[in-house]
């Protein structure tokens, strides 16, 4: 099998010829690899592209991300932004300070946000080069993460109990531009498109205000990325442990899980394929090959033998050493 058959068979809970590894969100960290800043792969998406592809190789990575700026539509609605030298683009200030503003801002084409137009750049340009080789990936925000960027998190969780109303009417907003986003990402030739969804962590909103105000607008975009022809992933930050059925029935193809999971209730629980869930700060930054080597050995041993996908549980960080990620391929060879 090649890296985008395995992938795809482990996706179809079919048996693959070794454990299947996708990163599954490298992008930032092999751009630091290449030494290309964050604004220097937004000019040159060719560029930052063939990095994706250099350390994919290196590493042995069946997949990986073609998109990976996926807050680029946090600017585009009128947050203040700032682009780092390395990592993802922070929110320096929202756009939504008090509930009128909501009416002032307008949903933003795809077509015409510079970043969005990179990553397609970026996309076209892989696939013309991976061929059907390798299984790409477009990540972006999702909705209830997107309102967090755009009105700030801590206000939003306060929202959540106080003014709920308020929150569904920022949701439409987020609703909509992640949307039309996904269609822009529908119309390339990734494999998979994967909703990202920090703010719906356990340490953040209950499983209560997780199914009310993420998981709808999720499984409703995870529905429309399907039924396009598209594989879907939803990837949430943090413990989960406590909402494991919840996600079970949101209907993605792949659940993407931090480090806090417990492999074994996941693979018990989830009957889609699980991608997990190797730590990416104690094991992969700050550990060593011999760490890793033993920690996938642990996590494979505790996982489903059909529809398990080794990865980190969240982005390989910037900086992490070549040589712990490379030691993930040579465990699994």
């Amino acid at each position: 099998m090649n890296g985008r058959e395995r992938l795809m068979a482990a996706i179809a809970l079919e048996e693959t010829d070794r454990t299947p590894f996708l990163p599954p969100f490298q992008g930032y960290w092999a751009l630091g690899l290449a030494g290309l800043t964050v604004q220097q792969s937004i000019d040159k998406p060719e560029l930052a592209a063939q990095a994706q592809i250099d350390v994919a190789d290196r590493c042995g990575f069946d997949g990986f991300e073609s998109m990976w700026d996926w807050l680029s539509m946090v600017e585009a609605l009128g947050c203040t932004v700032k682009v780092p030298e390395t990592g993802t683009i922070p929110t320096i200030e929202p756009v939504i300070k008090s509930p009128g503003d909501l009416d002032d801002i307008s949903i933003p084409d795809p077509y015409k946000d510079y970043r969005m137009l990179s990553s397609i750049k970026s996309t076209e340009y892989l696939r013309s080069k991976v061929k059907d080789e390798k299984l790409l990936t477009m990540t972006i925000v999702s909705p209830f993460t997107l309102v967090g960027e755009m009105r700030g998190v801590e206000e939003l969780m306060m929202e959540t109990f106080t003014e709920p109303s308020y929150v569904k009417d920022m949701l439409r907003l987020a609703d909509e531009t992640v949307t039309d986003y996904c269609d822009a990402c529908l119309s390339t030739e990734a494999d998979m498109i994967a909703l990202c969804e920090p703010t719906a962590s356990g340490s953040l909103i209950s499983p209560e205000g997780f199914n009310e105000f993420s998981a709808p607008y999720m499984k409703a975009c995870s529905n429309r990325i399907k039924n396009a022809g598209k594989v879907s992933m939803i990837h949430i930050c943090g413990d989960t442990n406590d909402r494991l059925r919840d996600i079970a029935h949101m209907g993605a193809n792949v659940f993407s899980m931090d480090a806090m999971v417990d492999v074994a209730l996941a693979s018990e629980h989830i009957d889609h394929a699980i991608l997990g869930n190797i730590d990416p700060t104690q094991t992969l930054y700050s550990g060593t090959p011999e760490g890793v080597s033993h920690e996938v050995f642990a996590i494979i041993a505790k996982a489903s033998k059909i529809g398990f996908i080794l990865g980190a549980g969240c982005d390989i960080a910037p900086g992490t050493p070549l040589e712990n990620v490379e030691a993930i391929g040579r465990s699994i060879c």
